[in-house]
Parts: structure tokens; sequence; C-alpha cells
């Protein structure tokens, strides 16, 4: 004889099964974000930066990225540096789905990888700009400038290079306006004291507050200074278009002017980063 079950009683396990499935699920509790002290993320190949931005002498902003990749080391074959034209350096980093960084970018990273160089993996990077292995910290930029109409170009055309191949699609070509009768080879400090050096190096640097190359300067070690192209020839006269490089020599920390734009030297590629 089986023993007798009230049908109208139910096991525990199954009084378990029947409480949760009318249990409501609990409601998801949205977590704002922590806004992030530190600003720089490392990350595999590149370190990311957040919320940069490039000013003009007006103080306009003519290129931002809320997340900036920006690879940990230069294009090298082995442990050797990779040197590239500019237009060449730009052609390749859209080839690998990054840009090369404009002058004014380039200072806005260095500038921020120098707030953070407490940093050992940051400030690896920072010390390339001074030496990259080689002694010496020459970074070529996506920047010229046109002293025939004294125009500064960031993400320069393949025509301004005088080539047909497109490069710098997925950057806007920025045309920025300066005035070069004062503009001589100085010591930073003394640039900016003078008003139409100061506007000049602002539409380059896109630094409302250039002074912090001085700093880094100090940094490493070495004075910031200015170099133009005149070497003799006359300054108002002077209507070449150059390259433009960003780093240490074996004396200085350079802003270059100087040389042509089949010169050739190392490069970093940056990229847009997804959150």
């Amino acid at each position: 004889m089986k023993p007798y079950r009230n049908p109208n009683i139910v096991s525990i396990e199954e009084a378990l099964k029947i409480i949760n499935a009318y249990v409501p699920p609990k409601k998801k509790i949205p977590v704002e974000p922590i806004e992030q002290k530190n600003p720089i993320i490392s990350d595999g190949e590149y370190i990311t930066l957040e919320n940069m931005a490039c000013v003009d002498a007006d103080g306009n902003v003519f290129e931002s990225y809320e997340r900036l990749d920006v690879a940990r080391d230069i294009f090298r074959s082995g442990n050797a540096q990779v040197s590239r034209t500019p237009y060449t350096h730009a052609v390749h980093c859209k080839e690998m789905g990054l840009f090369l960084p404009s002058f004014a970018l380039t200072c806005n990273i260095v500038a921020r990888l120098y707030e953070e160089r407490n940093d050992p993996e940051i400030e690896r990077v920072l010390q390339q700009y001074k030496d990259k292995g080689n002694g010496f910290g020459w970074h070529a930029q996506n920047t010229i400038i046109d002293f025939g109409s004294s125009k500064v170009i960031h993400y320069p055309s393949g025509s301004d290079f005088n080539q047909k191949d497109p490069i710098n699609s997925s950057q806007p070509r920025t045309i920025l306006p300066f005035v070069k009768d004062s503009l001589e080879d100085a010591l930073l400090k003394d640039a900016l004291r003078d008003a139409s050096s100061r506007r000049f190096l602002q539409q380059l640097t896109g630094l409302h507050e250039p002074e912090i190359l001085i700093e880094i300067g100090k940094y490493f070690g070495k004075p910031a200074k200015v170099w133009f192209p005149w070497n003799g020839k006359a300054r108002k006269s002077f209507k070449e278009t150059r390259a433009v490089w960003f780093g240490c020599d074996n004396t200085s920390f350079f802003l270059v002017m100087y040389d042509d734009l089949i010169d050739a030297s190392a490069a970093r590629g940056v990229r847009r980063a997804e959150r």
C-alpha cells in the first residue's frame, strides 16, 4: 500500500522552484562611471589618452578626441627605427588602420605623458622623444609649413607633397595663418615673449600655453628651441614649404621647421580608441 500524499502539499525542492518562478528578477541599478583620476590607461601595444584637444592661437579647438590610442613604440624593423618621409609615414599609417599625428597632436600627447611621467610605462614612451635608441628623439609629424603663404597645414593632402595618392582622409586638413616677419631661431622661452612668434607657436603646437614644452626640455636636460629654415636667406622672401620635426638631438629639445619634405625620420602611429 503506497503512503498517502496530499496533492496540495509539495516538496521543499518543488516549493522553491515555484517561489523562484514568481520572484521578479532584481533590477539592475545603473552605475555612474567613475571619473578616472589618472587619464591614461595602459593596454597592450597602446597607451590610451582621454579628452585630448588642440587649440589655435584664438582658443578655438581644431582637433579633439574623447579617447586616443598612442602606440607605445615607434615603427621599427627589428630593433632599428624605420625612417620614412612624413608622406610615406602617413600612407603606412593608413594601411595599418592608424594615422600619423599632427605636430599639434604630438605636442599635446607629449604634454599629457609628461603630466603622468611617474608611471614607468608612460615615462618610457616620453623618453623616446629624447632618445629612441639611436641617440636622437626626432619624430616625423603630419604637419607642413607653407612659408610662401604663411600657413601652418595640419594633415596636409597628397597634393601638398606633390603626390597623386590621397592621404589623411580620416583627418581634417586644417590651415592656420601666421606672420613670419619676426620669426627667428631662438630659445623657446625667448620666442614666446614675442607676440607674433607666440601666435605662430600656438598655431603650430595646438597648446594654449606652449611654456609646458620648456619644462619638458628641462626634464630631458636640454633647452627647448625653435629652428627655422632661413639659413642665411632673406626671411621675408623665403617661400618654400617645409616639414616639421619634434624631439631632441644631442644638444637641444627642438621644434624644427627646417627640413625638406623628402627628409626621413622615425614616427609613431595613433588611432581613435573605442570605448
